[in-house]
């Protein structure tokens, strides 16, 4: 994420205001934490939404999970040290996963910094700006677009795959009770939210843990009956978790809109195994097809990593091969990165980083030729659309169908006159712009 601006808070301390500055990097569910904590800073009285200039804190929420990620988050850190030289009052803290795993790490290599706060010390963030924290744990301020929101369901996970790091900086798979998240989608849509996005580290592993096992199609139900919530979306689901239930609840669930974040990672067995996936390449084929035949219109979007240890030039071309085949909707690639402490960092046959760059390229301009062969098919249909901004033209506005998600996929501009954001229009597609559908409304 980049920088991003939250609603003002009223409230104010007998001194005046603190003035707080937010950076959110990393993920959305990243992003739920920068609101949680802007939300209790607010109610303790913090004025949030400040620019780095004026405020009197500046909080940077770090991602550490892959090498990019932790670059970005360590020069967004630099970044805001020439304004801490000039205003000696002004703090800097940082928090997030890149300071839950580099604790030690950040506090000895940038002294300039005033306080490294790991995952579950919001309470102590609030202190450290010398406010008193509220009894309210649960408060939040939304740093999307009013209409829409993330919800984690839980947190953590289990999976163990080799090339990651998120069991060691998030700790084991967590679900949240359904009471807990059904009151919060309450909340929610009872403030204007009409889309909500489920989110977890391996959502499709919902309830499993619970005391009181609920199945993530029943929870998917439930959300569903609250009034005036239109869209339900689910992100980060596992291929080895996808149940028949769940597929039935995307046919049957009018409000789950018809989109599946499915990152397969890879589709061969090989790298499969040594990836420690604990799903083949026919399950995950079987899977797809028996989506697209329950649910027709189904938007599929996947993510694959190229050039994991041990990954051939053949072993590439296949995967290649298949993503001309399959078709996906939506598609993103990463370059393997090797982080420390993982079993996949110790593997013998690492791939070069040149090797891994172009294998990338290829792959993204593979998927480019299928993206925008699908969406020419989609010129004269009538979609839903939901409008989340203008842009600097009159009446021509940016939203997304049910079958794109926020932040992470193309969009669809709208020509019309009379729209607001936040509103469900029905349009026509007109034209391709890229990767993005052009509609009229």
């Amino acid at each position: 994420m980049d920088e991003m601006t939250a609603r003002r808070s009223p409230e104010s301390t007998a001194r005046g205001p603190v003035r707080v500055h937010l950076a959110s990097l990393g993920c959305a569910k990243n992003l739920v934490d920068s609101e949680r904590l802007l939300g209790r800073l607010a109610s303790a009285g913090a004025l949030v939404g400040a620019t780095a200039d004026e405020a009197d804190v500046i909080i940077v929420n770090t991602c550490g999970f892959i090498g990019p990620a932790k670059k970005e988050s360590v020069e967004t850190i630099l970044e805001y040290l020439p304004l801490k030289k000039r205003d000696r009052r002004k703090r800097l803290f940082v928090m997030g996963c890149l300071a839950e795993r580099y604790t030690d790490e950040l506090r000895t290599e940038l002294p300039e910094v005033d306080g490294v706060f790991r995952l579950d010390q919001h309470e102590a963030i609030v202190r450290a700006c010398g406010l008193k924290p509220d009894s309210e744990e649960d408060s939040r301020l939304l740093l999307t677009p009013s209409h829409t929101a993330y919800l984690r369901i839980a947190d953590g996970c289990d999976n163990r795959c080799t090339y990651c790091t998120i069991p060691q900086i998030r700790g084991p798979f967590r679900s949240r009770p359904a009471d807990e998240i059904l009151l919060e989608a309450e909340q929610l849509v009872a403030g204007g939210v009409r889309e909500l996005t489920l989110i977890g580290q391996d959502t499709t592993s919902y309830g499993k843990d619970l005391t009181d096992p609920t199945s993530l199609s029943e929870l998917l139900d439930r959300l569903a009956g609250i009034h005036d919530l239109r869209w339900l979306r689910l992100l980060y689901t596992h291929p080895a978790h996808f149940t028949d239930g769940l597929i039935e609840a995307y046919a049957e669930i009018f409000e789950l809109c018809p989109y599946v974040d499915l990152p397969l990672q890879h589709l061969d067995d090989r790298i499969l195994r040594r990836m420690g996936r604990d799903v083949t390449q026919t399950q995950s084929l079987r899977l797809i097809e028996r989506l697209r035949s329950r649910v027709p219109d189904i938007a599929l979007r996947t993510t694959f990593i190229v050039g994991f240890p041990g990954e051939s030039r053949g072993t590439f071309n296949e995967l290649l091969r298949w993503v001309e085949r399959i078709g996906f909707d939506h598609l993103g690639v990463f370059c393997y990165s090797a982080e420390e402490g993982t079993p996949a960092a110790r593997m013998p046959d690492q791939v070069s980083e040149r090797a891994k760059t172009r294998r990338r390229r290829e792959l993204m301009q593979a998927q480019q030729k299928v993206a925008f062969a699908k969406n020419r098919t989609k010129i004269g249909q009538i979609a839903e659309v939901l409008i989340d901004r203008p842009t600097d033209e009159p009446d021509f506005w940016v939203g997304r169908t049910r079958t794109q998600a926020p932040d992470v996929d193309s969009v669809t501009f709208i020509r019309g006159g009379d729209l607001r954001v936040g509103a469900f229009v029905e349009a026509q597609i007109v034209d391709l712009a890229g990767y993005d559908l052009v509609a009229q409304a």
